[in-house]
C-alpha cells in the first residue's frame, strides 16, 4: 500500500467532539477496511489541501470530510458492501446512496460546521464532466474540497485490496488518474496530486 509522507495527527483533537468520535467507533465496528481507507484518505487530503493553500477552518473541514466521506456505508447492506464481485445495476444504485446517507449522518452530529462538511461528503463522487452523483454537478460547481477528495479517494481505492480485486501498481494507478483527468476528475487536481507523488522519496508498500 502506497502512502505519502505521514503526519501524526491529520485532525486536531480539539476540533473533534463526542459525536464525531462515536462515528469513528461506529465506522470501525461496521467495516474496518472502510475505516482504515477513510483514515488514509484524510491524510492524503490534508496534504493536497495544503498544496492549494487551504488553511484554518477550510482545511479542518476538508480533513474531517475526508475522514468521514464513506460514513454513509454503515447503512449499506453487507450483501452489497462486501460483495466479492462486480455490482449489478440495482446494487450499484444502493452503493451510490452512501454519499447522501453520509451527509445525513454527519448532519446529525449537530456541529456548527456540519452542513459544510456534509456537502463535501455528499459531493465526493461528483465528476468534473457532470457524470457523477448524486447531483450531477460539473466543473467548479463542485467545491474544491470535493474535487480533491475525488482524486485521493480514487487513488487509495485503487492501491489497496478490495473484495473484487488486488491492489493496482502505482504507475498503473497514476496512468488511470491521468486518463480520468477532464472526465471524472479535475485536471488541475490530478496534476497537483501526481506532482505531490513525484516529490515523495520512495513509494512505501507494506
Amino acid at each position: 500500500m502506497f502512502e505519502l509522507n505521514d503526519c501524526a495527527s491529520p485532525i486536531d483533537t480539539e476540533y473533534l467532539n463526542n459525536s464525531v468520535l462515536a462515528l469513528t467507533t461506529a465506522l470501525n465496528e461496521r467495516d474496518s477496511y472502510t475505516n482504515d481507507h477513510c483514515d488514509r484518505v484524510c491524510r492524503l487530503a490534508l496534504q493536497m489541501g495544503q498544496c492549494f493553500g487551504m488553511q484554518g477552518q477550510g482545511l479542518r473541514e476538508l480533513t474531517l470530510a475526508a475522514r468521514f466521506h464513506d460514513i454513509g456505508k454503515i447503512g449499506i447492506p453487507d450483501a452489497v458492501l462486501l460483495k466479492p464481485g462486480r455490482l449489478d445495476e440495482q446494487e450499484m444504485a444502493v452503493m451510490r446512496s452512501h454519499a447522501v446517507r453520509g451527509e445525513r449522518v454527519f448532519l446529525a452530529t449537530g456541529r456548527d460546521d456540519a452542513s459544510q462538511i456534509g456537502r463535501l461528503i455528499r459531493h465526493h463522487h461528483e465528476a468534473f464532466d457532470g457524470s457523477g452523483y448524486p447531483d450531477g454537478l460539473a466543473g467548479e460547481q463542485i467545491q474544491l474540497g470535493a474535487r480533491i477528495l475525488a482524486v485521493v479517494d480514487g487513488f487509495d481505492a485503487m492501491t489497496t485490496t478490495r473484495p473484487y480485486r488486488q491492489p493496482l501498481a502505482l504507475d498503473t494507478t497514476v496512468a488511470i488518474l491521468q486518463q480520468e483527468a477532464g472526465n471524472r476528475l479535475d485536471p488541475q487536481m490530478v496534476a497537483a496530486f501526481v506532482e505531490l507523488l513525484a516529490k515523495q522519496p520512495a513509494a512505501t508498500r507494506r
